[in-house]
């Protein structure tokens, strides 16, 4: 089960395609950002100001709010294994970005790449094996997996292109990703071996951090709107039909994803003049805000 886990302000590939190493943009020490879920009923996001982001967690009722990864540096919040109980993130306490695995109780953090490049976005497989994530280690940044001691780090995709914001299917079988390779960001979908890969977004907009419903049925990602540059949030069918809008205001919403019974969305919204976590109806209504 993939738990999205990424977070800029502004959004990740807007670094990715300017060359730049993908960097936070909050700017308030008060943001809140890029949540996760886990089967534990906690929401997980990055809190605090560029450059010292830690991770803290709150009850889904926006209670009993507590802090998780304090380590100096950049922390993002964990996705989680299909049982709820590993989680990797990406930190860049070591001067730049690696990823890390951590226990749901905070114990055996550790660090699973040493490369040259940044190392970002990582996410389980359902049976918790392999991790697919996205790095700029050869040059480009294209989409690997590992195991999930760091071990066997395979390339998936190989082209001029920017692949990125990988997240594995249910059934273990698909992998989802956003990538420019026809000119515009759009969701894509390939085999785990990295073949056979599929446009289904296929809009002239730009889209990024897609995630899978827990039914492979659905997807929901972020959508760049092109009449004012905000991002909202879109469902769509994993085949790409049945396009839905479920956020429309005049901020950025992003990095949705759904909770374990799939019933909520928890969604990183700046309408209220800061970054903060919101959850919604998988249908876009009942907006509210996490934390008041």
């Amino acid at each position: 089960m993939n738990y999205l886990t990424r977070a800029f302000g502004i959004i990740l590939a807007a670094f990715i395609f300017s060359g730049a190493l993908p960097t936070p943009a909050q700017s308030n020490p008060a943001d809140r950002s890029v949540p996760t879920w886990n089967k534990n009923g906690r929401i997980y996001f990055k809190t605090g100001p560029k450059g010292n982001g830690h991770v803290y967690s709150v009850k889904a009722d926006g209670t009993d709010l507590k802090p998780f990864i304090t380590v100096p540096g950049e922390n993002y919040a964990p996705r989680w294994s299909h049982d709820g109980k590993h989680g990797v993130f990406m930190s860049e306490r070591d001067g730049d970005y690696e990823i890390y695995s951590i226990n749901v109780d905070g114990t055996n953090e550790k660090r699973l790449t040493f490369n040259k490049g940044n190392d970002w976005d990582p996410a389980w497989s359902p049976d918790g094996k392999r991790i697919v994530f996205m790095s700029s280690k050869d040059g480009n940044w294209e989409l690997y997996t590992m195991n999930s001691d760091g071990s066997d780090q395979t390339r998936l995709t190989n082209n001029t292109a920017r692949d990125f914001s990988p997240a594995w299917s249910p059934n273990g079988k698909k992998i989802l990703f956003s990538s420019d390779r026809g000119g515009d960001a759009d969701v894509h979908v390939m085999n785990v071996d990295g073949t056979g890969a599929v446009n289904v977004g296929n809009h002239v907009e730009f889209d990024n951090a897609p995630e899978w419903s827990h039914d492979g049925k659905k997807i929901i990602f972020a959508r760049r709107e092109t009449k004012d540059g905000k991002f909202q949030v879109y469902s769509m069918n994993a085949d790409g039909s049945n396009l839905v809008r479920l956020t429309n205001n005049s901020s950025s919403d992003l990095y949705p994803i759904f909770s374990p019974d799939g019933k909520k969305i928890a969604f990183q919204s700046n309408r209220d003049g800061h970054y903060e976590i919101y959850v919604m109806n998988v249908d876009g209504n009942g907006q509210k805000r996490l934390i008041p």
